[in-house]
């Protein structure tokens, strides 16, 4: 059994009570009077464990409805990369809860066992203990789902993310080096590759041009009076 405040409490008040119910039925009271203080402590426990349970299912409710989103999120495309718990502070928070469930079920089965222990027997008691196991065990099977969930929608948005990154990357590379590809043929085509010979002129052009120092002035001079003159109208 643990040791637990709770159980050393209601377990302390119990071993008083029965000692006082054996000394109330010693005096004369019947068995039915003798048991109220267990039974005030029974209702009491009961009382208590029934708050919990409610308030154990509103937590199991919303922890459905987280499920129901990471649910829905990996069924829409544009969505599979949002609500990344990438820290983890979701799953560890989800992962203290099943802890607190846990212990409270193993309460709740030791405080059972107390009263039972000391021949003490209450179909209400029965009824409260089951009925918060059931939710306890209903919460942490739906927190265990969900953990499981976030990890394969972080699995799967991170995995979406790098191909994303690496598409652009690749894209990016492409774009950068069109220019370049585009810019080297040009030149390759007016002045010729490195170190190789020069691209020859068009057809008829080599042909026309005059020999000779004096001739390629004289070509030259004809040229640029033909650049700087105006056009005229």
């Amino acid at each position: 059994m643990r040791q637990d405040p709770l159980l050393a409490s209601i377990g302390g008040m119990l071993r008083r009570f029965k000692r006082a119910e054996a000394w109330l039925r010693n005096a004369g009271l019947p068995t039915s009077l003798a048991r109220v203080p267990v039974w005030l402590l029974c209702m009491h426990y009961c009382l208590m464990m029934r708050g919990k349970t409610a308030r154990i299912t509103r937590i199991a409710e919303r922890i459905a409805r987280w499920l129901e989103t990471i649910t829905e999120l990996a069924q829409h495309e544009s969505a599979r990369t949002e609500l990344i718990d990438m820290d983890g502070g979701m799953r560890n928070d989800i992962e203290s809860t099943k802890r607190t469930l846990l212990l409270l079920r193993e309460l709740c089965v030791d405080v059972g066992g107390m009263f039972r222990s000391t021949g003490f027997k209450s179909r209400f008691l029965e009824h409260t203990q089951e009925t918060f196991m059931a939710v306890a065990d209903e919460s942490f099977m739906t927190a265990t789902t969900l953990q499981r969930a976030i990890e394969m929608h972080d699995t799967r948005a991170l995995s979406l993310l790098r191909e994303m990154e690496e598409a652009e990357r690749a894209s990016g590379t492409v774009v950068d080096s069109a220019p370049e590809a585009a810019m080297d043929e040009v030149v390759d085509g007016v002045v010729g590759p490195a170190n190789g010979p020069a691209t020859a002129l068009p057809p008829g052009v080599a042909t026309d041009m005059p020999s000779g120092p004096e001739s390629q002035r004289d070509a030259s001079q004809s040229v640029a009076k033909r650049v700087v003159t105006p056009v005229q109208a």
